[in-house]
C-alpha cells in the first residue's frame, strides 16, 4: 500500500510547533502556515508578499544574503538560528531549516523553510553556561585552596588560589601529587586528610604542619550513583597566623591580669543577652562589691529603671556590632558618682557578635571640674550681658527671652547637646555688638535714619569681633555673626542663604524675630504673639527656616511663656 504523502504533508503543514513558509530570494513570502502567522502576530493573508526580514524586525540582512548566495551557488540547504521579535515585543530564537527549490535549469527560484522555536532551549543552555562560569569564577576568586583529587590522590583540578600558592599554573598541576609539589616528598604527609578520606570513605578534617606554616584541611569524598569513589575534594586554608594569634592571646591574658590588678577602672563582659559574664578590676574592691553580685544579672536587674534604659540602649548598639561610649551616674553611699563607659562588640571567627567587653571609668572629679568651669563660663556670659544692660536695658532683657525660646525650639527639633548649648550662649550674647553703638541710637524712640540704621546693622560683626578671641569650644561667635542672615540671601552682613547658614543661627534668627515683634521696643509697644507668628508663617521657607518655624509653632501651641526677666 502506497503512503498517503498528501496527508503526511498536510499534517506537517498543520503541525502546531512548526513554523513553515516559502519565500523568494528577495525574502518575499509566498506561503505561511497558521503557526508561522501566530508566532509573528499576523493574519496569513496579510503576510503573503511581505518580506519576512521586515516581519522578524531583526537586522540580519548581510549575514542572510551570504547564506542565500551560498545556497544558490551550491544548492545546499541552510540551517540557521536567528532571533525574532514576538507580538509582545520579546526576543525569541528560531532554528530554521531552509531548502532551496530550483527550476528545471537548476536556478534557485524559491526557498522552503521549517522553523522550530528554540528560545527555552537557548535559555536553559545559557543558564547552564552561566552557572558553570559563575561557579568557576567563585572557586577561582576565593581565598581558600580548593583541589579535586582522583582516588590515587593525584590532582585533577585546582582553583586559582591553589595554583598561585604553588606559583604554578592550573594546567601544570594536573596529574601531580600534592606532597611532591608542596614538600618534595615521595610519601604523603602523616595523617594526610585526603589519603584518610580515600581510605575511610568519609569526611576528614586535619592539620598539616610544614616548617613554620600550618594548614587546616577538610577532605570530602565524592561518590557516583553506584557508590563508586570518584575522587576527593580538598578545601585548605593557612592557619599560621591564627596559631601566632593564639600564642599572642596567651601573652595578652598575662598582660591583662597585670592590668586588672593595677587599674581602678571596672572591666566587664556581657553575653548576647546583656548579662554579666565576668567583672574585673580593683574597682570591685574599692566600691565594696563582689564579682558574684554582677554575674548572670542584666542592667535591669542591677540599676533603676531609668538607668537601666541607658545601659540597655548602649548594649543593643554594641550587640549590633558597633562600639559606643556613654556617660551615666549612680548614687553610692549618698554620693553621686559619674562614669564614662565604652562598649565594644566581641566577634567570633565568622564575624558574629558573641558578647560585649566594656570599660567603666570614674569621671566624678572630671565632671565636677567641668561643672566648676561651666559656672565660670556662665558668670562670664552673665557679666557680658550685664555690661550691655548698663547701656541698653531693653537689649539685655531681649537676649534673655530669646535664649528661653531658642533653647525650647532647639530641644523640639532634637538638636545635639552641643548645638543646644551653642544656641543658649549665643542667644544670651547675640546683641553684644551693640556695645559699640551709641546709646542714644539704641534707645531712640522714633524711626532711625539711614546712617543710624547702618550703624545698627553692624552689631553682628561687632559682636563677632568682640567674642572671636574667647575659646568657647563651640562656634558661638560664628552663630552671632549669622543671626541676621536670611534663607533667601537677603540678610546681613554676609548675604548667606539656605544651609550656608548654620542650624544654630537659623534657630536664633527665628527666636530673635519672635521675641522682637511680641515684646515692647523703645520705639513702639508690643505687637503681640499673634502678629509675631503671622510674620514667621508668612515668610517660612523664604526668610526663615521652615523646620525651625514649625518647631516654634508647636512650642507656642503647648503653652510656652517667658520666665520673668532676671534683670528686673
Amino acid at each position: 500500500m502506497e503512503k498517503d504523502y498528501s496527508s503526511l504533508y498536510n499534517a506537517l503543514v498543520d503541525h502546531p510547533d512548526l513554523l513553515i513558509c516559502r519565500w523568494l530570494p528577495d525574502t518575499s513570502l509566498t506561503f505561511v502556515n497558521d503557526t508561522y502567522a501566530r508566532f509573528y502576530g499576523y493574519e496569513k493573508s496579510e503576510m503573503i508578499g511581505k518580506k519576512w526580514l521586515e516581519i522578524t524586525k531583526i537586522n540580519i540582512q548581510e549575514d542572510l544574503r551570504f547564506s542565500i548566495n551560498r545556497a544558490e551557488m551550491l544548492g545546499d540547504s541552510i540551517v540557521r538560528e536567528d532571533p525574532a521579535i514576538d507580538p509582545q515585543g520579546k526576543e525569541r530564537w528560531v532554528r530554521w531549516y531552509n531548502r532551496p527549490i530550483t527550476d528545471d535549469s537548476g536556478v534557485v527560484v524559491e526557498f522552503q523553510s521549517i522553523g522550530i522555536d528554540i528560545t527555552d532551549q537557548r535559555r536553559t543552555t545559557q543558564k547552564l553556561l552561566e552557572s558553570e562560569h559563575v561557579m568557576s569564577l567563585i572557586l577561582d576568586n576565593i581565598d581558600e585552596l580548593v583541589a579535586y583529587h582522583s582516588p590515587d590522590v593525584s590532582l585533577v583540578w585546582v582553583n586559582g588560589a591553589y595554583a598561585r600558592s604553588c606559583n604554578r599554573s592550573q594546567r601544570e598541576l594536573t596529574g601531580k601529587l600534592c606532597h611532591e609539589i608542596w614538600y618534595g616528598s615521595k610519601q604523603p604527609c602523616e595523617n594526610c586528610p585526603v589519603v584518610r578520606a580515600v581510605k575511610e570513605r568519609k569526611n576528614v578534617t586535619g592539620e598539616i604542619i610544614s616548617g613554620e606554616r600550618v594548614w587546616h584541611i577538610k577532605a570530602y569524598p565524592v561518590f557516583g550513583q553506584d557508590g563508586e569513589l570518584l575522587g576527593v575534594v580538598d578545601l585548605s586554608y593557612e592557619v599560621t597566623e591564627e596559631r601566632k594569634l593564639s600564642e599572642e592571646l596567651v601573652r595578652s591574658e598575662e598582660r591583662f591580669k597585670k592590668l586588672e590588678s593595677s587599674t581602678n577602672d571596672i572591666i566587664f563582659e556581657l553575653d548576647r543577652e546583656g548579662r554579666h559574664a565576668a567583672v574585673y578590676g580593683r574597682w570591685l574592691e574599692k566600691m565594696g562589691f563582689k564579682e558574684e553580685f554582677f554575674l548572670g544579672r542584666s542592667a535591669g536587674d542591677i540599676f533603676s529603671a531609668k538607668d537601666a534604659l541607658v545601659h540597655e540602649y548602649n548594649n543593643a548598639i554594641a550587640l549590633g556590632g558597633k562600639s559606643t561610649n556613654y556617660e551615666w551616674s549612680a548614687e553610692i553611699d549618698g554620693e553621686r558618682i559619674f562614669y564614662s563607659t565604652s562598649l565594644s562588640p566581641i566577634f567570633d571567627r565568622e564575624g558574629n557578635v558573641t558578647g560585649i567587653v566594656g570599660i567603666g571609668r570614674d569621671i566624678t572629679d572630671i565632671k565636677r571640674a567641668e561643672e566648676t568651669l561651666k559656672r565660670s563660663w556662665d558668670q562670664l556670659i552673665m557679666t557680658l550681658s550685664r555690661m550691655l544692660r548698663i547701656k541698653d536695658p531693653y537689649t539685655a532683657g531681649h537676649q534673655e527671652r530669646v535664649k528661653e525660646i531658642a533653647v525650647a525650639v532647639s530641644e523640639e527639633i532634637g538638636l545635639s547637646p552641643r548645638s543646644r548649648e551653642t544656641i543658649r550662649i549665643a542667644s544670651l550674647l547675640h546683641d553684644i555688638g551693640k556695645l559699640a553703638i551709641p546709646a542714644d541710637i539704641l534707645n531712640k524712640p522714633g524711626k532711625l535714619n539711614e546712617i543710624e540704621w547702618g550703624l545698627i546693622k553692624q552689631h553682628p560683626e561687632q559682636g563677632f569681633e568682640l567674642l572671636k578671641g574667647i575659646d568657647f569650644e563651640m562656634p558661638v561667635a560664628e552663630v552671632i555673626l549669622q543671626h541676621h542672615e536670611r534663607i533667601n540671601g537677603s540678610g546681613y552682613p554676609l548675604g548667606l542663604k539656605g544651609e550656608e547658614i548654620s542650624i544654630e543661627a537659623r534657630v536664633l534668627a527665628v527666636a530673635d524675630v519672635f521675641e522682637a515683634i511680641s515684646s515692647h521696643r523703645p520705639y513702639r509697644p508690643s505687637l503681640g504673639v499673634e502678629e509675631a507668628l503671622a510674620e514667621l508663617k508668612k515668610n517660612s521657607g523664604v526668610l526663615y527656616d521652615r523646620e525651625v518655624v514649625d518647631a516654634l509653632l508647636r512650642v507656642i501651641e503647648r503653652g510656652f511663656v517667658f520666665d520673668t526677666d532676671p534683670f528686673e
